[in-house]
């Protein structure tokens, strides 16, 4: 049966090529091989391909997760957000209008947990600068502040996964701060934004006190 439909597949290309074949012999030879071969003058319709989904379909949740908030009542929610927002608006600013959370350390506006359960125990602040001076860039002097850093975090948030603990031992830049590696990773996401907090870090570009 093989042979015989190989026997016609080239018989049928045999008559296709041959000069002066006409429309109507080629629809008849091919016809008897392949399916659906239209006819000489008929419009054909290509079918659309229709694939199967690679994995199957997640649900579409039919309504938003609610947030924190809104599983209050909502005369209790509103408060809620009310009360933020006047908080947020008494904590000290930076020169580029958004919370100095440094300052509001200091004044003791704010004092951060240590971690959501009451089981979570406090750890030491660490109270030392470490100063970064880009070679033959002086001026561009870095002054790493571990007191309020520490305040905020635990060391094992930096150290050893984002800075080594050896002084000069990460190529740190500003393109890669501004690409969100080491100390973009916070800052311009939760902390004070790189583009406008330059002084914040090179001191002497803020000029005499």
């Amino acid at each position: 049966m093989r042979g015989r439909r190989a026997w016609l597949i080239m018989m049928a290309l045999a008559m296709v090529t041959i000069n002066g074949c006409s429309p109507e012999t080629r629809y008849r030879a091919l016809s008897k091989i392949f399916e659906e071969i239209p006819r000489p003058g008929e419009e054909v319709q290509p079918k659309p391909v229709v694939r199967k989904a690679r994995r199957p379909e997640t649900e579409t949740p039919s309504a938003p997760l609610p947030s924190d908030t809104d599983a209050l009542p909502e005369t209790q929610a509103v408060a809620l957000k009310r009360d933020l927002r006047e908080l947020l608006r008494r904590l000290p600013k930076e020169a580029a209008g958004g919370v100095d959370w440094s300052e509001a350390l200091k004044e003791k506006l704010i004092e951060p947990k240590a971690g959501l359960g009451a089981e979570n125990p406090d750890q030491p602040v660490f109270d030392m600068n470490v100063e970064l001076i880009p070679e033959g860039q002086p001026v561009f002097k870095v002054t790493f502040p571990h007191k309020e850093h520490t305040q905020w975090l635990a060391c094992a948030n930096c150290h050893p996964g984002i800075f080594q603990m050896r002084r000069g031992a990460d190529p740190i830049t500003m393109a890669k701060i501004f690409a969100g590696e080491y100390c973009g990773r916070c800052h311009g996401k939760v902390s004070f934004a790189v583009a406008t907090g330059c002084p914040r870090c090179h001191l002497a570009l803020a000029g005499p006190k």
